[in-house]
């Protein structure tokens, strides 16, 4: 009977701190702290509702009751020094901020200000651990990406971006997507976090290389992207044409994998139509299979050739011709088509000359097809491709 009594006195405070805290959870602080008056974390959210509606003294009140009860409460604290920063007591504000930024890593209005408050005293290392703080729990992107961005210009805070990325962090890709977006001008500063993020042991990966090397293509700084492609290749031991790369279809990604635009890509649509397979002669070959309605690139890469004449060879088996197979040629980054002299006959797909014109800094070679169901001329096996300057 004793035992029921007691489990009966702290069974009441045990079911008013829960529906205190239930309240809370669904946003409803006020009706919180009809359960529980001393609630810290009500009385720090009520506290931060009053210092948005302008009434600093009320606010600075909730958030010291929340802080008595709760010393470490970072919504209480930052709401507390928020208020002393509009009532003019900055030195306060700063006391109080300094305080929670230990424990407020997660508190998004609180990385904000600090990131003010660091960017003001010149410590662009402590705003850039902030605003990595903010991108980690993938909060307001349209300020964190932007500060990375313009970090990448700027010699003192680009190393310093460099130690953010270190890790690995999630947003390290979405960055590097967003490089899709910068200027030509702007290229040559991603080169630089590129050097420096290899000096300190975190490396772009094949994704990272692929998104910098095709918005140099696309910048019309092809030469460079396959500078850089080509010293990386010889690097890693691969023997690398100094014009079209893998005429066998050897390192072909899977279809879906972004992988450098100077190596073949299998397009996702032509799924089913295309795909690279081993070759009775040893190696792979490219394989193409009538009888689909295909209109559309198969496969494709990006060269950067030097202007003057090329002769464009492939062993081929099949008739190419009935499949509706063609190779194109389209200068970049303006995606203009070259004309191709072709052989007669069966040997029009497997031997042609072109021309590439002062200007064109870089090109697509593809092959494309264009059919309408009809499977009368079989399978398609392509290999051996290769590119020789003649004049």
């Amino acid at each position: 009977m004793l035992w029921l009594l007691g489990w009966t006195l702290i069974a009441f405070p045990i079911a008013r701190v829960q529906l205190a805290e239930t309240a809370v959870a669904n946003r409803a602080s006020g009706k919180a702290l009809l359960f529980d008056a001393g609630h810290a974390r009500a009385l720090a959210s009520v506290a931060t509702a009053v210092q948005l509606k302008g009434d600093q003294q009320q606010a600075m009140a909730l958030a010291r009751a929340a802080l008595t009860r709760e010393p470490l409460n970072v919504t209480a604290m930052r709401t507390l020094g928020l208020a002393l920063e509009q009532t003019g007591d900055q030195a306060g504000a700063n006391r109080i901020m300094s305080l929670a930024a230990n424990q407020g890593w997660r508190d998004v209005a609180l990385q904000l200000w600090l990131i003010k408050a660091y960017a003001l005293k010149n410590d662009v290392h402590s705003a850039l651990t902030r605003a990595n703080a903010l991108a980690r729990t993938n909060h307001l992107p349209e300020i964190t990406y932007p500060l990375f961005l313009a970090s990448i210009t700027d010699d003192q805070l680009r190393p310093a971006l460099a130690q953010q990325m270190a890790d690995r962090p999630l947003w390290r890709g979405n960055f590097f997507y967003r490089l899709l977006q910068l200027p030509a001008d702007q290229m040559p500063y991603v080169a630089k976090l590129i050097a420096e993020l290899a000096k300190i042991g975190s490396p772009i990966n094949p994704q990272e290389r692929a998104i910098y090397l095709t918005r140099l293509v696309q910048v019309g700084q092809g030469q460079t992207a396959y500078a850089y492609w080509l010293r990386e290749q010889r690097s890693a031991g691969n023997n690398a044409s100094p014009l079209a790369w893998d005429g066998g279809f050897e390192h072909v990604p899977a279809v879906g994998a972004l992988g450098a635009p100077f190596e073949w890509q299998l397009t996702p649509e032509s799924t089913g139509v295309a795909g690279i397979v081993p070759s009775p002669k040893q190696g792979k070959q490219l394989s193409v299979s009538p009888g689909s309605d295909y209109r559309g690139t198969l496969v494709s890469q990006t060269m950067a050739l030097r202007p003057g004449r090329y002769r464009l060879a492939a062993r081929v088996e099949g008739d190419a011709a009935a499949t509706g197979l063609r190779w194109t040629i389209r200068c970049l980054p303006a995606n203009v088509e070259l004309a191709l002299d072709t052989g007669p006959g069966d040997a029009q797909f497997g031997l042609a000359t072109f021309a590439v014109p002062a200007g064109c800094t870089a090109q697509t070679l593809a092959i494309d097809m264009t059919t309408d169901g009809d499977d009368s001329g079989g399978n398609v096996a392509v290999d051996d491709v290769t590119l020789q300057k003649i004049g």
